[in-house]
């Protein structure tokens, strides 16, 4: 009888076991938006109806500071074509006209049909809480160290929002009784965020380069999405105290 050689398993890409990674580690109950207490008071219905507008106050400084630094830093380690996605990004996320779909414009909108002022709002934005302006300085940080870092702190976050905006807008609606006007800003980001994620996968192929990036990318991913959680962990706390429950 003939010699039977085992094959060795192919070795796995870096844009692969990276991608790998932040698909596992986005799993991990401390990682989870929609295990978040927050939310978890939220798409239960659990959270005092008082506190909405509160919530929506506080959490507009995070959209008050996603500024150009925080979403094109990683351009300048991108070429050619792959610099429009981020372009592309941004846009969707800050840059859109007001009235087209513009994701500041529609949480101001959901502030102000929750009651919210435009002193309040003006008020939060120049003295957040530490909790909430730390979420745009991370993935800024970590957007301007290196492309992998970039790409992994992006893909890391916006791979869950399109669960998470889209369990927060049902409960708004079926437990709040708000309007789809009043909501419209989690039903936008559903739409986008799909979108942005798929492609955003994509470009990790041309700049995971090695094991080093794998780790760094890994890293940035979950600090990220420990600093999403944290900025809605300040939120609850305030909201807790304020409110008592």
């Amino acid at each position: 009888m003939g010699t039977v050689t085992k094959l060795k398993p192919k070795s796995q890409t870096p844009p692969r076991e990276l991608a790998g990674h932040l698909i596992a580690d986005a799993e991990r109950p401390e990682h989870r938006y929609l295990g978040s207490p927050l939310l978890e008071y939220l798409t239960s219905g659990a959270l005092p109806r008082e506190a909405l507008k509160d919530y929506a106050v506080l959490r507009w400084a995070f959209q008050a500071h996603a500024n150009p630094a925080m979403m094109l830093s990683h351009a300048a380690f991108l070429e050619g074509d792959d610099v429009e996605h981020l372009l592309e990004n941004a846009y969707d996320e800050i840059f859109r006209l007001a009235g087209e779909g513009d994701h500041p414009g529609l949480w101001v909108q959901f502030a102000k049909l929750l009651g919210a002022t435009d002193e309040e709002l003006t008020e939060v934005a120049r003295k957040p809480l530490a909790e909430v302006i730390g979420f745009p300085r991370t993935m800024t940080h970590y957007c301007r160290k290196s492309a992998a870092e970039g790409l992994a702190t992006w893909w890391g976050d916006e791979k869950q929002l399109p669960e998470a905006h889209g369990a927060t807008a049902l409960a708004l609606k079926k437990y709040y009784r708000l309007s789809d006007e009043t909501i419209e800003y989690f039903y936008e980001h559903v739409r986008a965020d799909i979108e942005h994620t798929e492609h955003s996968l994509s470009l990790f192929e041309g700049y995971v380069k090695d094991r080093g990036d794998v780790v760094r990318g890994r890293r940035a991913a979950a600090v990220t999405l420990w600093a999403w959680r944290e900025m809605h962990d300040g939120i609850l706390r305030y909201l807790q105290k304020k409110y008592d429950f």
